[in-house]
């Protein structure tokens, strides 16, 4: 009572083995510490590698701590044992620093390192606590299969693999959230690396990008047939279907989600159609499936008809404008004179009929034309109207009326940002972010480019280098040895991802290298 409070880690006294023993015979690992020690997540902060099996025990009693491995030490063998946080003080809890442990149950000790670090793609701060992991064989399956070899990272993303021998490795990395020591897809970020590491020569460069895409293999569900309309769902998102035969009696689109297709029937009753099936999830894992389209006396609850949010674009150097939506239903008549431009208080503009676009299977409304604006008008204030029913879904209800503000900055209301970029890729594309993650501007393939009359705000700026062209990023393909596309954030020399945009200010230019 009154005493100075305890700040000293507990100390190694001994241990059985000992670091760097040879020929270790023992059945159990015991430690000895200067004072009471206690255990605290010892199967997730005490990491021995190979792994001894999953339900190897750990005790703590007074100053001992002792180890008892699932399966017996393999003979000829070097064990590396990292405590991380597990073994604390009673009193304050202060963990044991730098506690490592490295003996063989043969003649010579491994001495090899695999170093490196983590990232999720798309965010800024570094996981912790994620597992990496090694193997050797060919047929190894992430999603199936445990690793022998692991470690986990550190608040910086930082891990490092210890006392390897030399030979061929595959390395990969994933959150553990169900502590079984395998990647769960559905729920789990993880990521890897699909060439082999060849130890020596050690590589502490290594990197490995974190992605989040369920990579089951897609499979169709279930399916619920009502008066209306059949319900078709998977056991995952698609990227994309098609449904055949594609007729006028066969309407089909994503439901809230897209594991599921909500299929429209015009035929009689009486029928039923057989449909083929082709869907694509998001690492291009394909099916092709069929199943007959009927009747049935079951109904959905009434979906009302809603026009969401316009998000539009204006290049206020040519006055092109791409304005996108989404509707709840399908759309089967647009009428275009119910939509039109306000220029200025007496000049309209009505849009054409080309420049609407219905993709059926997202319900995404594209609207792309270019306003006749007279550049000599000191305030432009152009809005988008949309009339009453100027869109009719396919349940024959239509769309209410729509006031869409299109902002016009001045140079004064606006900043400017030019970046630069050096690199020896073909294709990629350079993004300004909001802050609420939305790609505000953007361009593809060029060393220098501007970016006019942009909204004072904060932003950061993503690079998608995209080695196939095809406009999108792709998560690569574990079981094709295919590496994710690569991701790359803009840091400002304060090293911070985001940077604000001023009126009136030119910003850059900013340079990015990859």
């Amino acid at each position: 009572m009154g005493g100075p409070k305890d700040v000293d880690p507990p100390q190694l006294l001994s241990s059985d083995p000992t670091d760097g023993q040879k020929n270790f015979k023992g059945k159990v690992i015991t430690l000895n510490f200067d004072e009471y020690v206690k255990l605290k997540d010892p199967k997730e902060e005490i990491i021995i590698t190979p792994s001894p099996g999953a339900n190897t025990k750990y005790i703590a009693k007074k100053r001992s701590v002792i180890i008892i491995p699932e399966n017996p030490w393999t003979e000829n063998t070097t064990y590396s044992v990292a405590f991380r946080n597990g073994i604390q003080d009673i009193n304050e809890s202060n963990a044991a620093e730098d506690l490592h442990l490295a003996f063989s149950t043969g003649p010579t000790i491994d001495s090899l390192t695999i170093s490196g670090t983590v990232n999720e793609i798309f965010k800024e701060k570094p996981p912790e606590k994620l597992l990496v992991a090694l193997y050797q064989s060919d047929t190894f399956d992430i999603f199936r299969h445990r690793p022998i070899y692991f470690t986990k990272t550190n608040k910086e993303g930082r891990f490092s693999v210890k006392n390897l021998k030399e030979g061929k490795y595959y390395i990969y990395a994933f959150e553990d959230r169900n502590k079984n020591t395998k990647v769960d897809s559905k729920t789990e970020p993880y990521g890897f690396i699909p060439q082999a590491l060849n130890i020596p020569p050690n590589n502490d460069s290594i990197h490995i990008p974190l992605f989040h895409l369920d990579a089951r293999p897609l499979k169709l569900t279930s399916s619920k047939h009502t008066s209306t309309v059949s319900i078709i769902r998977f056991n995952k998102s698609l990227d994309s279907a098609k449904l055949s035969p594609s007729t006028d009696k066969l309407k089909y689109t994503f439901g809230d989600n897209t594991s599921e297709i909500y299929v429209y029937k015009n035929f009689p009753q009486s029928d039923s159609m057989k449909i083929n099936i082709h869907g694509v999830d998001s690492l291009q894992q394909k099916i092709d499936t069929s199943l007959y389209v009927k009747f049935t006396e079951g109904k959905i609850p009434a979906d009302k008809f809603r026009i969401g949010e316009w998000l539009v674009n204006l290049n206020q150097k040519t006055y092109e404008l791409t304005a996108t939506t989404n509707a709840t239903k399908i759309i089967t008549k647009v009428n275009t004179d119910s939509i039109y431009f306000q220029l200025d208080s007496t000049n309209y503009q009505t849009a054409k009929p080309g420049e609407l676009t219905f993709d059926t299977l997202s319900r995404k409304i594209t609207l792309k034309t270019k306003l006749a604006i007279n550049t000599q008008q000191k305030k432009i204030k152009p809005i988008l109207l949309i009339g009453k029913a100027a869109f009719v879904s396919i349940d024959n209800d239509s769309s209410k009326t729509q006031d869409v503000k299109i902002p016009v900055l001045t140079n004064e209301e606006s900043g400017i940002v030019s970046i630069e970029i050096s690199t020896k890729e073909k294709n990629y594309e350079v993004q300004m972010i909001s802050t609420d993650n939305k790609t505000v501007l953007s361009f593809r393939n060029q060393k220098k480019y501007t970016f006019n009359y942009v909204n004072p705000a904060e932003y950061k700026i993503i690079v998608i280098v995209d080695k196939n062209n095809n406009h999108r990023w792709d998560a690569g393909n574990f079981y094709k040895k295919i590496s994710p596309e690569k991701i790359i954030l803009y840091k400002t020399i304060d090293n911070k991802y985001t940077f604000p945009v001023r009126a009136n200010w030119e910003l850059g230019p900013l340079l990015i290298t990859f």
